[in-house]
């Protein structure tokens, strides 16, 4: 009952339900993953199923667990039989086990802050090609499955694999916790009809079929998951609110995703999902700042101070209390949230809905500690803030920055350094340098030749990792992609 409550107060303040669990690159996995399966099933039966990023009630797609692949990256024996399932797929060697334990392991998805090795479940493969795209997965106790002839072949073929009473893979949705499905909600309701054709093009060249011997090695082991959809299923997001009469983060990520995914000419289809990996997470944590904020009735913008040096300087500690006033902002959106939600109640006279609302109407507590926590740790493991843990401040790790660059320069154009500073102040709010401070309440909080120094701090960094090119003194161009 007071997770159920929990739930209603967070879904009603921003629209999806969101949890520390499903927190950082859970978010764009889901995304892709839905994306992938609407594909497939588009594939199988184009008639019935609709395609990439087509509007409608409800969003078919077909699942992938992977869990062969993820089992054998995390060295994990769960179904009985598995000599069997070896010798099927021709994986009886254990030099050819050892080789693919060290290939699928090295492409597991590296979340920052975990202090031991994951379940398989625990684990996702990074979907750097189109056929490592899967689902998310548990694992369940079975007791029996019906191998008689009616039943069918994924039955009979579950049933030739294990015995009674075991543990066995499922796909259910376990870190996934709607932060993707809000993703994509957004992206095919996208009111640009040439904007969201275009991401439609982009975003199926990442999800489709490679053809890549890394691609055939994945599909080649999926034919042999636990569990798999024999058909697809049906997916719904209706409960999911954009707000985007409240906040301009949908319209961004669409914007940005945009600029990501139309790279095919110019960018590795790695580099084009690792940025969409680091930028759609962090739309989504912008997005809730926005909402608890635009709640507790701010008229202003939120202003992010980036500290890009390294030293502890008077900018990285009003960067950190940045991050502690926007955490509690979070924690007080809810309070008042829940206080709303209590008033509504009152005509009714719904003692016991309002008594488990209560507990969301205080400062502090385990009650509102996940949905603040989604907030910190999505941006700490995309990169936007310095660490997981400790003292933290905002700033910009070079993925996410390449993400940041990509998703805000369009294709094939540059910019000259001051005006993409402007850029980043007058649509997410991010200040870097004292021109753009200038603008901004912050300038009265930090120095000026502190704010220079930062300035040159971040042109460094992105001319260090090929995003900016000095043409002279006074003239520095910044770009999408690396030349």
């Amino acid at each position: 009952m007071a997770d159920r409550s929990k739930a209603e107060v967070v879904l009603r303040l921003f629209g999806v339900n969101l949890e520390q669990q499903g927190r950082g690159f859970y978010v764009p996995l889901e995304m892709l993953a839905i994306a992938r399966g609407v594909y497939l099933a588009h594939q199988e039966d184009p008639e019935k199923f609709p395609g990439l990023l087509d509007n409608g009630a409800a969003t078919a797609y077909k699942r992938t667990s992977h869990d062969l692949a993820r089992r054998i990256a995390t060295k994990a024996r769960i179904v009985e039989g598995d000599e069997e399932l070896s010798k099927a797929v021709e994986l009886d060697s254990p030099e050819t086990m050892e080789t693919l334990h060290a290939l699928f392991s090295s492409l597991l998805v590296e979340i920052p802050g975990r202090r031991s090795q994951p379940s398989w479940f625990g684990a996702h493969i990074y979907p750097f090609v189109g056929e490592l795209i899967h689902y998310d997965a548990v694992e369940r106790r079975i007791k029996q499955i019906d191998a008689s002839p009616k039943r069918s072949a994924k039955k009979r073929k579950q049933a030739s694999k294990v015995a009674a009473g075991i543990n066995a893979p499922s796909i259910e949705r376990y870190l996934f916790r709607d932060g993707g499905s809000w993703a994509y909600k957004v992206l095919r309701t996208d009111p640009d009809p040439d904007r969201k054709e275009a991401t439609r093009q982009g975003l199926r060249d990442l999800v489709q079929d490679s053809g890549t011997p890394l691609g055939n090695l994945a599909k080649a082991l999926s034919a042999h998951d636990f569990d798999y959809d024999e058909a697809p299923v049906e997916g719904s997001d209706a409960e999911i609110k954009l707000h985007e009469d409240l906040s301009p983060w949908p319209d961004l990520l669409r914007e940005g995703t945009r600029n990501i995914v139309t790279r095919i000419a110019t960018v590795p289809r790695a580099k084009r999902t690792e940025s969409l990996m680091h930028w759609v997470p962090y739309c989504l944590a912008r997005h809730q700042l926005h909402l608890a904020r635009t709640k507790l009735g701010a008229t202003n913008r939120e202003s992010i101070l980036l500290d890009f040096g390294n030293e502890a300087t008077p900018l990285r500690r009003e960067s950190q209390k940045n991050l502690t006033g926007f955490r509690n902002d979070i924690v007080n959106a809810i309070n008042v949230q829940a206080r709303e939600m209590i008033d509504e109640l009152e005509a009714e006279g719904d003692e016991a809905r309002k008594r488990r609302y209560e507990r969301f109407t205080k400062e502090a507590g385990n009650a509102v500690g996940s949905p603040r926590a989604f907030f910190s740790e999505t941006l700490a493991a995309v990169g936007a803030l310095n660490a997981t843990v400790g003292r933290r401040h905002f700033t910009m790790k070079p993925p996410m920055l390449e993400g940041l660059v990509s998703a805000t320069i369009p294709q094939g154009t540059e910019m000259e350094f001051d005006q993409f500073c402007a850029l980043l102040y007058e649509k997410y709010g991010l200040v870097v340098e004292n021109k753009v401070a200038a603008a901004s309440p912050l300038a009265y909080e930090v120095d000026s030749s502190v704010l220079d120094h930062n300035g040159k701090a971040f042109r460094e960094k992105l001319a260090a990792i090929g995003l900016l090119t000095q043409y002279s003194d006074a003239t520095s161009m910044v770009r999408g992609e690396p030349r």
